[in-house]
């Protein structure tokens, strides 16, 4: 999710079972002031959530705990978060890049891809001003002024 959604650490903690609607294929990503972003899961994803689900009642079976993601510390605890963003430090350790790094990827990727600011901004539910300083990382020779035409 962080590396193709382009979704913060912390924003996967907090996912709760609510969040996610199997049937259209969507997960909610709550943001504190402001929308909400929706994201549209593909069949890679889908499929991977339908793994951590069938798995994650296999292990904890009366598991309460209304996250997404939790640990064998958390599962049981409905009162406590599922997973901190520092669980995901192994992540970095094992690849060797991390998160803020994998967005970042992720963003100039797709600006070089579709090169307009509007679909990262819905797509990846990023800000104006964020979505135009990649679309310009990836296309530098397009907002260089020509001096001749000045």
């Amino acid at each position: 999710m962080i590396a193709v959604y382009a979704i913060r650490p912390k924003q996967v903690a907090e996912i709760r079972l609510d969040d996610l609607n199997r049937s259209t294929g969507r997960l909610r990503i709550p943001r504190p002031n402001r929308l909400d972003h929706e994201v549209c899961l593909d069949e890679f994803a889908l499929r991977l959530v339908k793994d951590w689900l069938v798995e994650r009642h296999h292990r904890w079976p009366h598991s309460t705990n209304p996250y997404l993601i939790v640990s064998p510390i958390t599962a049981m605890h409905v009162d406590q978060p599922a997973v901190t963003a520092s669980n995901f430090q192994t992540l970095r350790d094992r690849i060797g890049i991390n998160a803020t790094q994998l967005r970042q990827d992720r963003f100039l990727d797709e600006a070089r891809e579709t090169a307009d600011p509007i679909r990262l901004m819905r797509l990846l539910g990023i800000t104006s001003h964020t979505a135009i300083y990649y679309v310009r990382a990836a296309y530098p020779e397009r907002f260089t002024i020509d001096r001749t035409q000045a």
